[in-house]
């Protein structure tokens, strides 16, 4: 007989003993797998190495490698791979006991403590125990999904997973607000002022069997805030739209009046270092809104009461005309409608110093606000006498308001409340100078009068939309450059349309009819 010779081969960590009869015998390495090339060569592997091999293989690579020292290895390789994928990075670790398997065992059991190390370095740690068997005088680990983990069954696997926190920064038709969706500024500023809305991330593993989830251990997420921004996406697409159309810079911005959200807030390329917010130009006309409430609300005129319009006035020091008209008498409402500035001023001349700004602030203009996502300034209507006043009756002289300063104007007529413009759901503003809205008795003919202006006054190109009500301005801006506006509502949603250097409130109208029926 030849010699014998005895050898230890390490493979893939595991130690297989290997007896060799005659020189003859060629042993040949495919994979993990000894090949047996001649029928004189016998390769034998002890029940713990078998077993130290399929824990060491289990989730390290190819689930069939492991499943291989089984004696089931399709339905092995199937949940082996789905603990994996279930299991993403987690590190698997498993350490044999020191059980020994006599020799003369066709079966037998073996315990090992299982370490996961999962992506977020929490452990989960349990024991299994691994059964072998004899099958044809080869050890084969036989088949169980307790040996994944104790509690798993047939179809499940073992899975980790992270729960998510609920919290959110969310638009009006409940879509999470992204970057693009509202202007560049004003989504920095939001994001800003939100803070953290996401809150903290949990986690979870357990065993997933179909739609069922059983956790095993974890940790429950930290919720954070859902905040809605009151921004409405298909009137911010309009707005955008209305404006991008128009070569001078024009902003636009839209509230919903029975609840002072903001319902968009757009301006054009050409409305360079400034925005709605906070942007102050001379109102024009539009101011009308606030001296024809303050004259009313002081007695000196009623909506239908009879007043002078006269082409041209001297009123104090200041020679005041119209825009080419005049009228001898007509109601005062007309007066409104038509955009009379010498009866106008004739009213502001005899109001108290105090009373043009006053009725302002209950219009929203001169109040201040903190506004959480947008810094914000309505305008300012100072104290004046004299013929000061007289000009700043019709919207000049040192009289500036911002777009949305002239859009809370319209909020506060169509709704009559003290407006409160809100940005962010849940972060109401604070109140720094306001004042309560202006009378009913006040704001009720006001409202008939500003849909004249739209049926039969300045405005009478927009008559075909259907309720709107508004006010035309158009002021002067030095150097010969005059700025045009349109302020209104219509139904719930009042806004301010304002057009840099146009010469006249026409473009403010077109971009007005084009933001509406978009």
């Amino acid at each position: 007989m030849e010699p014998r010779t005895r050898r230890w081969i390490l493979i893939s960590g595991a130690l297989v003993t290997t007896t060799i009869v005659g020189v003859a015998g060629v042993l040949l390495w495919s994979g993990d797998r000894t090949v047996v090339a001649n029928e004189q060569t016998k390769t034998t592997q002890s029940a713990r190495q078998v077993a130290s091999s399929f824990v060491t293989r289990a989730f390290s690579g190819d689930a069939a490698v492991a499943a291989a020292l089984t004696d089931a290895p399709p339905a092995a390789t199937q949940m082996l791979a789905a603990t994996k994928v279930g299991m993403g990075s987690s590190a698997y670790r498993a350490q044999l006991s020191a059980t020994e398997t006599p020799a003369d065992a066709t079966s037998t059991e073996l315990a090992a403590s299982v370490t996961w190390t999962m992506p977020n370095s929490s452990l989960l740690k349990y024991d299994i125990k691994i059964p072998l068997k004899q099958v044809d005088g080869s050890w084969k680990v036989h088949w169980t999904p307790a040996l994944i983990h104790p509690q798993l069954t047939e179809g499940a696997s073992l899975v980790y997973r992270k729960a998510l926190a609920e919290g959110a920064l969310l638009g009006r038709d409940g879509n999470p607000v992204v970057q693009g969706s509202i202007p560049e500024g004003l989504y920095t500023a939001i994001t800003g002022a939100a803070g953290d809305v996401q809150g903290t991330d949990g986690w979870e593993v357990g065993i997933a069997a179909g739609t069922a989830f059983t956790a095993l251990d974890g940790r429950k997420p930290e919720p954070g805030q859902k905040i809605t921004v009151t921004i409405d996406p298909a009137r911010q697409r309009a707005a955008q739209s209305a404006v991008d159309a128009l070569p001078q810079g024009a902003a636009i911005v839209a509230i919903e009046a029975s609840t002072s959200e903001i319902l968009a807030v757009a301006q054009n390329k050409a409305l360079s270092g400034t925005n709605p917010f906070v942007g102050r130009y001379a109102p024009g006309s539009t101011l009308k809104i606030v001296t024809a409430a303050a004259a009313m609300n002081a007695g000196l005129v009623q909506a239908n009461a009879p007043v002078a319009c006269p082409a041209t006035a001297t009123i104090g020091t200041r020679r005041i005309s119209n825009a080419g008209f005049g009228h001898a008498s007509l109601p005062f409402h007309t007066a409104f409608a038509l955009s009379c500035n010498t009866t106008f001023g004739e009213l502001g001349a005899k109001l108290a110093p105090s009373a043009l700004p006053d009725m302002a602030k209950r219009f929203g203009v001169g109040a201040d606000w903190t506004i959480a996502g947008a810094d914000t300034n309505t305008g300012k209507v100072p104290p004046a006498g004299g013929d000061q006043q007289v000009e700043n009756s019709f919207g000049q002289g040192n009289v500036v308001a911002s777009p949305f300063g002239m859009a809370l104007v319209a909020a506060t007529v169509a709704s009559g409340r003290q407006p409160t413009p809100t940005l962010m759901r849940g972060k109401p503003p604070v109140a720094n100078d306001v004042a309560a809205a202006p009378p009913a008795a006040v704001l009720q003919p006001l409202r008939a009068m500003m849909r004249e202006v739209v049926t039969a006054g300045t405005a009478k190109q927009l008559a075909g939309i259907p309720g709107l009500a508004g006010k035309t301005g158009t002021a002067e801006a030095g150097g010969g450059t005059e700025h045009g506006w349109f302020v209104g509502y219509q139904g719930n949603v009042a806004f301010a349309v304002f057009v840099e250097n146009a010469g006249s409130s026409q473009s403010a109208l077109n971009t007005t009819a084009t933001f509406l029926k978009g």
